[in-house]
């Protein structure tokens, strides 16, 4: 998208207070951080990467040997917490200080950086272009930026939304009897909301310990993004292409409906959960299913974290009939930008191309990472890493778009609509005002931005 002269100055007005208000925290940073990307500046054989300390960095890391032995270039990755990482990246880039040659981000921070030009393409040439062998990464049309539309991201992790479930419930022959005796279809992962309602429905036993879904109603984008799913199945969406909200409207009424009816289903504290309650209760087997990410199916496969490893299965959150070709689903993908200052980018691009071949990421992902190329989810490790092959086939059914890439976009999708979930979960609006409110918040939010 294009971005107009005063949200441009907005956004570096606000990047410049940013600067100043957290000078005095730049001394946060370990000393062998700082020592780290001292030593890059004074030498031209080191590739420096940064990154948030992540089971994602970690795997990338696990493959360094591998790339020094082929290309005889040193790589230094500096991690910092999340809650220092994004805010340590911006005053680098302020104070004109990105003594990096790469950064490893969610797509959310790319176009911030495109705009103040303090990132540069991955490559421009079609040849170079070529190598990446882009065609393997689902929804890659979304790493382009720019008024030329080029490449400034390249994915790494792609994460999406869908439904865990267990399949020591799902195929035991018993309960198969029983759903197909109750409701006169087979007991199978759900291909439609309607199914998805009576699975929950036929699982949930509280005097079991066991309910039928496991959902998050915590006001946050985590209780959104079960919004928001629901609303793209119904035709309506966040705004349009002129910034009108298109959400307060039938679509978006059937949507909180939906969306409060499988709460029935699930444990009375669901309102409350955030994600480590809503993990914790599917991974330590108090649910059937839950409606969560595709890394929590990667905790399920841990002994250290969970009581199911081996019995969960991964599916798509339906649409409200089988077909999903048109649907809209929101992913989360994180990969790697290149600093416009780099006086490595021959070397850059080569990690690039490395880190993200097939070879590598199945090399990798064992360590802490879901591959972001369909041929590594596809491939040798589709058996051993059950979620991969539904995962690939979500990347690739649904139309997949990114959170929206404005700078409002995070209180759009933060806070204006998961108050007005909340609202009406727990009574406070009916759906018909909780969503007034909110397309009011929205309309006061997006003139006020110059939309």
């Amino acid at each position: 998208m294009v971005f107009s002269k005063k949200r441009s100055f907005t956004m570096l007005a606000a990047l410049l207070m940013v600067s100043l208000l957290l000078s005095a925290c730049s001394g946060s940073k370990t000393d062998s951080s700082t020592a780290a990307e001292t030593d890059k500046a004074s030498d031209s054989k080191t590739l420096t990467i940064m990154a948030e300390t992540s089971s994602h960095a970690d795997a990338f890391k696990s493959i360094i040997p591998d790339f020094e032995e082929k290309y005889g270039v040193k790589v230094n990755v500096v991690e910092m917490p999340y809650d220092q990482y994004q805010q340590h990246l911006k005053l680098k880039f302020i104070s004109d200080q990105a003594e990096f040659d790469l950064a490893y981000v969610p797509i959310g921070w790319v176009p911030e950086f495109q705009l103040a030009d303090y990132i540069t393409p991955i490559a421009t040439e079609q040849a170079k272009l070529d190598e990446l062998e882009l065609d393997d990464f689902p929804g890659i049309d979304n790493a382009y930026f720019g008024a030329d539309k080029q490449l400034y991201f390249l994915p790494y992790m792609n994460e999406t939304h869908g439904i865990l479930y267990r399949t020591d419930l799902f195929e035991d022959a018993a309960e198969k009897k029983a759903f197909q005796d109750k409701y006169g279809y087979e007991l199978q992962p759900p291909q439609t909301m309607q199914q998805y309602k009576d699975i929950a429905e036929f699982f949930t036993r509280p005097d079991e310990n066991l309910y039928g879904v496991t959902l998050m109603g915590e006001n946050s984008i985590l209780s959104g993004f079960g919004f928001y799913n629901r609303l793209f199945n119904y035709g309506g969406d966040l705004y349009d292409s002129n910034y009108k909200q298109q959400f307060n409207n039938e679509a978006g009424l059937n949507a909180l409906n939906d969306f409060k009816e499988l709460f029935q289903y699930a444990s009375p504290a669901a309102k409350q959960y955030g994600w480590s309650d809503a993990s914790s209760e599917f991974l330590q087997g108090r649910s059937a299913m839950a409606e969560m990410a595709t890394t929590v199916a990667q905790m399920a496969q841990d002994p250290n974290q969970s009581t199911i490893v081996g019995k969960v299965g991964f599916t798509a959150i339906p649409a409200n009939d089988a077909n999903t070709s048109d649907i809209k689903r929101f992913y989360l993908p994180y990969g790697f930008v290149m600093t416009k200052n780099s006086d490595n980018q021959e070397a850059a691009f080569q990690w690039l191309e490395f880190a993200t071949s097939q070879e590598m990421m199945e090399k990798a992902a064992p360590v802490g990472n879901i591959p972001a190329r369909t041929s590594a989810l596809t491939g040798k490790l589709a058996s051993e890493y059950s979620f991969y092959k539904p995962h690939a086939d979500i990347m690739n059914s649904f139309r997949l778009e990114t959170l929206p890439l404005i700078p409002e976009g995070s209180t759009i999708t933060g806070e204006i609509l998961p108050n007005a979930v909340v609202k009406y979960m727990f009574g406070e609006r009916s759906a018909e005002d909780a969503l007034k409110e909110a397309a009011t918040e929205f309309d006061e939010l997006m003139k006020s931005r110059g939309y």
